[in-house]
């Protein structure tokens, strides 16, 4: 993987599927939860800086049903997130619901990059995938982060 392993959000390990949604709770601690695959990082004292960051997501597989899936990035001061939680990315790409991947959006996989910038230290990802009809889910769905803002996009 071309990511550096201290710049994973979400890692991937865990399918994200809607019948267990309840169980992707969003990362309070900088050690990687096995049940979830997701962490806390600590980005750096100052955030991002100017140059920002990348947030990239990663749905490697066809997604077969009406399901969906509402990704964020969130940011914070405290490592728990608390009440200081600031929204940074909203992944989408009709933009129809800011924040939804829709799984007709996934029909060969997608990758989606976002930029973002923020002067707080911590950063989690916060998915949640909601059931529509049939049976579906966003297998191996990974969120990463790079220090390398793509100047041009």
């Amino acid at each position: 993987m071309p990511f550096d392993a201290n710049l994973i959000l979400i890692d991937g390990s865990v399918d994200v599927d809607s019948d267990t949604a309840a169980s992707f709770v969003a990362a309070t601690s900088v050690t990687r939860a096995a049940a979830t695959g997701a962490a806390v990082i600590d980005i750096s004292t100052y955030g991002t800086g100017l140059m920002g960051m990348a947030a990239v997501l990663i749905i490697p597989v066809l997604v077969t049903s009406s399901d969906y899936l509402t990704a964020t990035i969130q940011a914070s001061d405290a490592v728990g997130f608390g009440s200081d939680v600031h929204e940074v990315v909203k992944f989408d790409l009709a933009a129809v619901t800011l924040g939804r991947i829709l799984s007709s959006e996934c029909t060969s996989g997608l990758i989606l990059v976002k930029r973002f910038t923020t002067d707080r230290r911590y950063i989690r990802a916060v998915i949640t995938p909601t059931k529509g009809t049939g049976d579906g889910s966003f297998l191996y769905t990974q969120i990463l982060l790079t220090p390398y803002p793509f100047r041009m996009l």
